[in-house]
């Protein structure tokens, strides 16, 4: 072989090898990017869960307030039920209005 067919051939595989080079690099470059938005979207779910951890204890806070307050809705119920006033309803009741005056 000649040194010319030599140098052609040695120069293909450095093409070949330079290529293959800038093929990789441009690979690990996107998965760079890839791997940055992943982190994003971890923070940001993050930021969520911590949100939602919050809104839940709100949710359960204002659940038992709820509850409390349905409870004293029954039992001032039954209160009203069981009493013994006549023409009231209860602990709530409103005033007579008077009648109106003839003309």
């Amino acid at each position: 072989m000649s040194d010319g067919a030599v140098l052609t051939v040695v120069s293909l595989v450095l093409a070949v090898i330079i290529a293959g080079l800038f093929r990789l690099v441009s690979v690990l470059d996107a998965a760079e990017m890839t791997l940055r938005r992943l982190g994003g979207d971890v923070r940001a779910a993050r930021k969520a869960v911590d949100a939602v951890g919050q809104l839940v204890a709100s949710v359960e806070r204002d659940a038992a307030e709820g509850q409390a307050a349905f409870d004293r809705l029954e039992q001032i119920k039954r209160g009203a039920a069981g009493s013994d006033n006549e023409g009231g309803t209860g602990p709530v009741s409103l005033p007579l209005r008077p009648r109106p005056s003839a003309p």
